[in-house]
């Protein structure tokens, strides 16, 4: 689970939200919406840990993770949707193409570093990696 307390930001004189309160629970799907400025992407790197409140704070429960993708409209063009959000985990994602990389130009040697990563990917669980990005992208 993911929760905001008394989260609170502001510019000068300017408060773009204060003391906000919320739970972002398993299993759920998200949005946030709202007018140009109100501070949607401020909210959104504050919760990912990119930028910093005013006040208040951000806690993600013990052995969770946030995979976060850029703002960028263009950076993933070229990617399928399945795979782009597997980019989010980066560390996943990395050990992902190294493996892919190495089994590209499979040799002896490379057998024993293919094996030492995947027992890191499995632990990733690295192997329903794309089950789980489809269900998310299903949603």
């Amino acid at each position: 689970m993911l929760s905001v307390s008394n989260l609170s930001v502001q510019f000068g004189k300017r408060i773009l939200f204060d003391e906000v309160n919320t739970k972002f629970l398993n299993g759920n799907c998200y949005g946030i919406i709202g007018a140009n400025g109100s501070g949607k992407s401020t909210f959104l790197k504050i919760i990912s840990g990119m930028q910093e409140p005013t006040s208040g704070q951000v806690h993600l429960d013990k052995g969770k993770r946030m995979s976060v993708l850029t703002q960028d409209h263009y950076a993933f063009d070229e990617f399928p949707v399945l795979e782009t959000i597997v980019m989010g985990n980066k560390d996943l994602f990395k050990i992902k193409k190294q493996i892919d990389a190495l089994y590209a130009d499979y040799t002896d040697e490379n057998a024993e570093k293919i094996g030492e990563l995947q027992i890191i990917f499995e632990e990733m669980d690295g192997w329903n990696a794309d089950s789980n990005a489809a269900a998310c992208y299903l949603i």
